[in-house]
């Protein structure tokens, strides 16, 4: 059995058949993320509803220009609940935003400031902005654990991201025919550093590519990594387990 790291179920209008589809694909946990206020909101009562599903909650680089600061008192109160088990996805993202990096700063500082007042874990989304992050994570000290999700750097990135004791995490991305360079980075990975995650409703693993991403095709990535790493799939999903578990406190 193994857990999909990052999934985001408020997504779905099925969840109900989302979870049992996972289940029957031996996905028997899923930690669904949250992007902002109201997803946060509904995360909490979804992990409330089932039994296999936790969040975590938080407020995402794309989404920080309609949040006030005085929000994150909101997240720190939903942080709160016992279905809750990190702070996430937090970051940066200087695609799809380049115009309030000075607010994306601030909301990440101040979310890793909640993280280890919790003394909770965090995740972590950053695109196009690698170096900015390591360097920002470099000027804090860090206690908590936390991952940096859906990873596409290479291997110098990589690298100093674990020497930050960072976990990486590896999406659908990772099957797809273009994806050699990333292959090599899996590769390089420490196994007890190695987590998996479907990020569904997106970025869909190869043969699904171009379709709705479910947490029941999170397979296709384990099967993909325990390949090219050539561990036995059972060994490789037992570590990948004990990776998550240790990381959410599960």
């Amino acid at each position: 059995m193994i857990i999909d790291s990052h999934a985001h179920l408020y997504s779905f209008d099925n969840i109900d058949s989302v979870i049992s589809e996972a289940e029957n694909n031996r996905v028997d946990t899923i930690i669904s993320i949250s992007t902002d206020l109201e997803s946060s909101q509904m995360n909490i009562q979804i992990s409330e509803k089932y039994n296999n599903v936790y969040c975590a909650v938080g407020i995402h680089p794309c989404d920080v220009e309609k949040h006030k600061i005085s929000d994150l008192s909101q997240i720190e109160k939903l942080s709160e609940n016992k279905v809750n088990l990190a702070i996430g996805e937090i970051g940066l993202d200087f695609y799809h935003s380049t115009d309030k990096k000075e607010l994306q700063y601030e909301f990440l500082d101040l979310q890793i400031d909640l993280a280890q007042r919790k003394k909770l874990p965090f995740v972590i989304h950053a695109r196009d902005c690698y170096e900015e992050l390591i360097s920002f994570l470099s000027s804090k000290e860090i206690s908590s654990d936390f991952v940096v999700h859906c990873f596409t750097g290479d291997k110098v990135i990589a690298k100093k991201l674990l020497d930050l004791n960072s976990y990486i995490s590896f999406t659908g991305i990772i099957t797809f025919k273009k994806s050699d360079e990333l292959r090599k980075v899996a590769e390089y990975i420490p196994n007890n550093k190695l987590m998996i995650e479907t990020d569904s409703p997106y970025l869909s693993p190869h043969p699904k590519r171009g379709k709705t991403n479910y947490p029941k095709n999170l397979v296709y990535i384990a099967e993909s990594i325990s390949s090219l790493k050539n561990i036995d799939y059972e060994t490789f999903c037992n570590t990948l387990r004990e990776n998550t578990v240790k990381f959410y406190r599960l």
